[in-house]
């Protein structure tokens, strides 16, 4: 094909012939005739020869198909050429694309993605989507035809995803669908809760043994508790729900046994309260992700406790 051939824009009437032919080339009756007229068609104009290898393109896509029995290809072959209408064209590859998608879709494998103690990752998807993967996180994707599928397994991503209208993007995450309707959100998932919040745009929620989904919008949070059950939507604030990604830790009025279970995921240490009931201390403020002994010092200035450190062990225990 010419350069100007490739270049060339063809009209939908040159692509539904490009299709006509392609389906008429499949037939066992096409002859040599029937082959040279083609070829005229091609030469006739730069347009042709790009719609055909569109049309070639469409049929390449299907791979996975192409020994399959589809009813309406098996009846272009067995026709002659001259039965063959571009709407039957048309119908013929509208069957296999939609039997592909099928096929794909129930083919497509999933993709995982695991981080470790003080590792983040930013994943790019195919679709145009983006995620931020928190440390000790788990996660799995599966892109196709017709869905667009991650499970987080465990810990918390960020996720940016491109709307597709006839595609969804959801998350699966312990007993609770988030289906995207075009933003960017934050979800975490523990063994006794997941907690989402919308940065931007609107997300449904919807647990497992529910028919209809719940909206969340942007700048406001919810938890999935263990029960199962929806708590009440709160106000959250987009840049501490998406600090970590920046290398920040924000809390307000957080127990400080939620505090230390974040800071476990960043660096390779365990926390020990002497005392349970200092655990329930509640800590607030803005810390760097990657120095632990600022924040140390923060918990001895802001509360009434002291932590010592141990080697890699750091025992926080009442001030006397």
């Amino acid at each position: 094909m010419s350069s100007n051939a490739r270049q060339a824009r063809f009209s939908q009437r040159s692509f539904e012939q490009a299709v006509t032919w392609f389906v008429a080339l499949q037939s066992q009756d096409c002859d040599a005739a029937r082959r040279a007229e083609f070829q005229r068609w091609l030469d006739k104009h730069a347009s042709h020869p790009l719609a055909y290898t569109e049309a070639e393109k469409l049929w390449a896509n299907l791979d996975p198909l192409k020994s399959g029995e589809l009813p309406d290809l098996q009846a272009a072959r067995r026709a002659g050429p001259q039965k063959v209408s571009v709407r039957t064209g048309l119908s013929v590859l509208l069957a296999a694309a939609l039997a592909a998608g099928w096929w794909l879709d129930y083919r497509a494998a999933p993709v995982g993605y695991i981080t470790s103690v003080g590792q983040r990752q930013s994943i790019s998807l195919a679709d145009g989507s983006s995620i931020e993967l928190n440390a000790v996180s788990r996660l799995s994707v599966k892109l196709s035809w017709c869905r667009r599928e991650i499970t987080l397994l465990e810990g918390e991503a960020l996720f940016n995803a491109a709307h597709e209208t006839l595609r969804p993007f959801t998350v699966q995450a312990n007993g609770l669908q988030i289906r995207d309707i075009g933003t960017r959100f934050t979800v975490r998932s523990r063994a006794d809760a997941v907690r989402v919040a919308v940065l931007e745009g609107e997300v449904s929620l919807k647990p497992e043994h529910d028919w209809l989904g719940q909206p969340l919008t942007a700048g406001h949070s919810r938890q999935l508790d263990g029960n199962k059950q929806l708590q009440a939507i709160e106000t959250s604030d987009a840049d501490n729900e998406a600090g970590w990604v920046d290398g920040r830790l924000a809390f307000e009025h957080t127990p400080l046994a939620e505090v230390v279970a974040e800071l476990e995921r960043h660096h390779p240490v365990r926390f020990v309260f002497a005392d349970p009931a200092l655990a329930r201390q509640t800590l607030s403020g803005s810390f760097d992700i990657a120095d632990l002994q600022p924040f140390l010092r923060a918990v001895e200035t802001m509360l009434p406790v002291r932590a010592v450190r141990k080697k890699q062990t750091i025992v926080i225990s009442g001030r006397r």
